[in-house]
């Protein structure tokens, strides 16, 4: 509880204490008010009456200390008998602990309190409860969690009322537009606006959203020429109110629930970044299949571990779409989209973010739906648009060197092997020796060959073959092993038929 005070005390206009005590409060409470001398009224909120006459006697007590400075007007109500406080004219501030009913504390938003302090217990109390009730009329509110590493809730009211933006780079997906925009929609809250990007689209996508925004005054339209996905994504940033901001393709959609949880479990810990597990929904067979990758502990807990955070920039899915990321955090490191690049342009955002995140968490469930498989998707590219990925990482050298953060070039070195072997079994075969050269030389920007052998052993004898072979421009071996593993492929498939008609 000393630390709720020592940020009270940081709010020197505070003149009335509001303090709202459950039946296990500590008596020391009243020796840290005693400590604040700004206070000319304080008002106790008691449960029990063995508590209060506690209380009463500690403060008469305390009064008597020359050390501590009480406020001249000092109130206790039992907690039943809320109506019977009148506030003053005093800025106010609103204290509880020890409280196990979130209802209790959310009755006196009716007094519109400017700042709202309190420990929360998870196992009772709803901590994003408590924030949406008072967030109109606070100016700050600090709240601790007892459980789940410390969480703190902490924030503060800005000029804007938006605390949620969410961006969509539209070009040809009128199609889709529709389903993805109802996916949004359920969620009610008031603080979240949707911006549609429309990148010079030649079809009628800026006209749905016209006709959704007359409905929802959350769903914006904003307008420009055709620059590609990064410039639409770039454009939207730039007007984005939100001290979050997330992203969505609206070729795509979600769960309705996925930005409620998502924002929800950022703000009550105030983590940087917050994202989810998603779905691959392929078009021509209507099927979806759940992607797993590291969504789970410590990252569902909540992490600052900068180890932690930094295994995602190697293991977590690009993906940008599936998570929200606060403003501070990519104004404080001048993030931004590449307007150059016309594709991929989620990959150095996904790097840049990650890697100076302060903290992260995660939701394990599965809440986007990316559809793939559909005529024009980028990531149907087989030909030299592969070749992008090479300014990419050109990029990402440099804004890691800045840094001087060396285990992030490691697990940078381990992206572009993944990211290159990937391309690889993609690219057509009259590509492939002119993407192993410049692949060559790109994963030997950072490392010697032994300094890139000892970073890479972790991810197993086969990717360890893939590094040789692209280290030394091994074409013929990274030709062998794009065919072994089509031809495992293959076999796995006709296994999985064979099995299916004996099951019937």
């Amino acid at each position: 509880m000393n630390q709720l005070f020592q940020y009270l005390s940081t709010i020197p206009q505070t003149k009335e204490l509001v303090l709202l005590l459950g039946e296990n409060a500590d008596c020391q409470l009243v020796y840290d008010i005693g400590k604040m001398t700004s206070l000319e009224r304080l008002v106790l909120f008691i449960p029990s009456s063995d508590l209060r006459k506690n209380i009463g006697r500690n403060l008469r007590v305390l009064d008597l200390n020359a050390e501590l400075h009480l406020p001249d007007k000092i109130e206790i109500y039992d907690v039943d008998k809320i109506d019977e406080y009148k506030p003053s004219l005093y800025p106010m501030a609103f204290c509880f602990d020890a409280i196990t009913n979130t209802s209790d504390i959310i009755r006196f938003h009716v007094f519109k309190p400017q700042y709202i302090l309190g420990i929360a217990h998870r196992d009772y109390v709803n901590t994003f409860s408590i924030w949406e009730a008072f967030r109109r009329d606070a100016e700050k509110i600090y709240i601790l969690s007892n459980k789940a590493n410390d969480e703190v809730l902490n924030w503060s009211k800005s000029a804007s009322k938006v605390e949620l933006s969410v961006v969509f780079p539209m070009y040809n997906i009128a199609k889709y537009l529709p389903e993805c925009i109802e996916s949004i929609q359920s969620w009610d809250a008031e603080y979240v606006e949707y911006l549609f990007v429309d990148d010079g689209s030649p079809d009628n996508c800026a006209d749905i959203v016209r006709q959704y925004a007359e409905r929802d005054h959350r769903i914006k339209l904003l307008q420009k020429k055709n620059g590609g996905c990064a410039s639409a994504r770039q454009y939207g940033l730039e007007h984005a109110q939100g001290k979050y901001i997330g992203f969505i393709d609206p070729d795509d959609y979600i769960d309705t629930t996925m930005f409620q949880k998502l924002f929800e479990r950022a703000i009550t810990g105030s983590y940087e970044i917050a994202y989810c597990g998603y779905n691959e929904l392929y078009e021509s067979n209507g099927e979806t299949k759940e992607i797993h990758d590291l969504y789970g502990i410590p990252y569902s807990s909540g992490t600052a571990d900068s180890k932690a955070i930094n295994e995602l920039l190697s293991y977590l899915r690009v993906a940008i779409w599936r998570g929200i990321y606060s403003r501070d955090l990519i104004e404080r490191n001048h993030i931004h989209f590449y307007t150059d690049l016309r594709r991929f342009d989620d990959l150095p955002f996904k790097v840049e973010v990650l890697s100076k995140a302060r903290s992260v968490v995660s939701i394990p469930e599965h809440l986007y739906f990316y559809r793939l498989a559909r005529p024009g998707q980028d990531v149907a590219a087989d030909d030299e648009r592969l070749y992008v990925h090479f300014p990419i990482f050109n990029y990402l050298d440099q804004f890691i060197r800045k840094s001087s953060d060396q285990k992030q070039l490691d697990y940078l070195q381990i992206v572009k092997l993944h990211t290159h072997k990937y391309a690889l079994e993609k690219i057509r075969s009259e590509f492939l020796r002119d993407y192993v050269r410049q692949a060559s030389a790109d994963i030997q920007s950072n490392f010697k060959y032994l300094e890139g052998l000892y970073i890479i052993r972790q991810q197993g004898k086969r990717m360890l073959v893939w590094y040789t072979a692209l280290y030394f421009r091994w074409s013929i071996v990274v030709k062998k092993l794009i065919d072994s593993n089509v031809h495992t492929r293959d076999n796995m498939l006709k296994f999985k038929n064979r099995l299916k008609k004996l099951l019937k």
